[in-house]
């Protein structure tokens, strides 16, 4: 399985300091290639520590992020017709369908995104639109990373890593401050309904490739 995640769930992983534990588990357990934008080295200044800790929180979360551009590759290959397809489209910038048309050239691929405004833009495509074929079933959001992850590392382990820093996003912050697991479950469960209804290209089950 090719994984193109995008700068939105590295950047919240690395300030929860969960990143190079997610990226171990999708290649170890899920026998995943990783590709992210290449692009993201600059935006956080990671070549300078003390401007990227700065902009990240954490010397951690830069050092975390750090590895994580290095075990990535670059995406290789890419459908142009999906790309043309999103020229227009405003809340899809260019790193992101650049990871949106590399998924769309390969069948087996996932885009693991935190962005609910690009998701949004591609739910509000074209029935005809040849990125919302190309797409369909390709597609994960945070939320349901993050019930993935529960189910497979422990309620705890992920609550806690969140409340470390629940600056990093709002909406899991939200779902992770009850403290009763049934709880949190209906509420990651509820936005990632909500979010389906806006972007029925939503994989139902993202993560059930990872052994």
């Amino acid at each position: 399985m090719k994984v193109y995640i995008d700068c939105d769930i590295a950047v919240k992983f690395a300030q929860w300091g969960m990143l190079e534990r997610l990226t171990q588990h999708l290649i170890k357990q899920g026998k995943a290639e990783l590709y992210t934008v290449q692009t993201l080295r600059y935006r956080f200044k990671l070549a300078k520590p003390d401007n990227a800790a700065a902009m990240l929180g954490s010397k951690k979360a830069v050092e975390q992020l750090v590895e994580f551009v290095k075990v990535c590759k670059p995406p290789l290959g890419f459908s142009k017709t999906v790309l043309a397809a999103l020229a227009d489209v405003t809340s899809v910038d260019v790193g992101e369908a650049t990871l949106f048309a590399a998924a769309g050239h390969y069948d087996a691929a996932l885009v693991d995104t935190g962005d609910k405004n690009a998701l949004r833009a591609l739910g509000a495509l074209s029935t005809t639109s040849p990125a919302r074929t190309a797409l369909h079933g390709k597609l994960a959001c945070l939320e349901q990373t993050l019930e993935h992850l529960v189910g497979r590392w422990g309620f705890e382990i992920v609550r806690k890593a969140i409340a470390s820093n629940t600056s990093a996003d709002a909406s899991a912050a939200v779902c992770f401050k009850h403290e009763i697991e049934k709880d949190v479950a209906a509420a990651l469960k509820q936005r990632i309904s909500s979010l389906g209804a806006d972007c029925p290209l939503l994989s139902d089950k993202p993560f059930a490739w990872v052994s």
